[in-house]
């Protein structure tokens, strides 16, 4: 399982801002689209299709969900529809194995939080992202100042507890080989240390391409904030400074002189 927790609140970030569409999950908006959706779901479309909210990514509230479910992990991809996990709010809370009263809910980023017919993710610090309605659009909320009801895990994602996954010794953090997201940017090299020079985008695997801060060939390669990256080995180097082996190339995920770690 590819999808976390940690990639979901990722995602509803990077909506932040954008329209809120009933009855969508992550499609492009087009006029097309709002005909289809004011014909399908009349009550909820009483209202003109401004051109400000063309060629956007649109959800609604669970679609926001879904919207990380089907885009392959790519903040900026479209959907690939899954029947599977078509599920409305309280769908989706039915679906949740790990559950319970909002009073009980732990703090851990990615939960999804419920009301009646309505669900946000809690992305940490006593906030919610959620697509609200189409006069809000997608928007950050204190979790205290909504009426959520319940709490629970989405079951098709991975919960990741930061604390569990990498450990300090030294303070130099221990990561095992694991799937991770870059917190920052990353520059990319052909081994271990920046003495061996930094890739060009064109050295990148495909799915590196799709995370590139520049999409051009000869470009240096730099992977965005936000990457899904698969660390299979890590080396601390003479410098102190923690680098780790992808399969695009080799990245630093701890450098000493500010003890700050770049994964999660």
């Amino acid at each position: 399982m590819d999808k976390t927790n940690i990639g979901l609140v990722q995602y509803a970030k990077a909506q932040l801002g954008k329209p809120y569409w009933y009855g969508t999950f992550g499609q492009r908006s087009t006029t097309a689209l709002y005909s289809a959706k004011k014909k399908q779901y009349p009550a909820h479309y009483q209202w003109a299709c401004p051109t400000s909210q063309i060629g956007i990514k649109v959800h609604d509230c669970v679609g926001l969900i879904k919207g990380y479910l089907w885009c392959d992990n790519a903040e900026d991809m479209l959907p690939d529809y899954k029947m599977s996990q078509d599920v409305s709010a309280n769908g989706m809370l039915e679906k949740c194995k790990e559950k319970g009263a909002i009073s009980s809910m732990p703090d851990l980023k990615g939960i999804l939080v419920f009301m009646n017919g309505h669900v946000g993710v809690y992305i940490g610090d006593g906030y919610v992202i959620e697509a609200r309605g189409h006069n809000w659009g997608v928007v950050k909320t204190k979790l205290g100042d909504r009426n959520w009801k319940n709490w629970g895990k989405c079951p098709w994602i991975e919960y990741i507890e930061p604390q569990k996954m990498i450990s300090k010794k030294n303070s130099v953090p221990s990561v095992k080989p694991a799937n991770y997201t870059l917190k920052n940017v990353r520059g990319v090299y052909n081994g271990w240390g920046t003495s061996t020079g930094r890739k060009k985008v064109k050295d990148l695997t495909a799915d590196g391409k799709k995370h590139a801060v520049c999409k051009k060939n000869n470009a240096e390669a730099f992977l965005n904030a936000g990457t899904r990256v698969t660390i299979k080995e890590t080396k601390l180097l003479s410098s102190g400074n923690l680098w780790a082996k992808i399969p695009s190339g080799y990245i630093c995920i701890w450098e000493k002189s500010k003890e700050k770690l770049f994964v999660e």
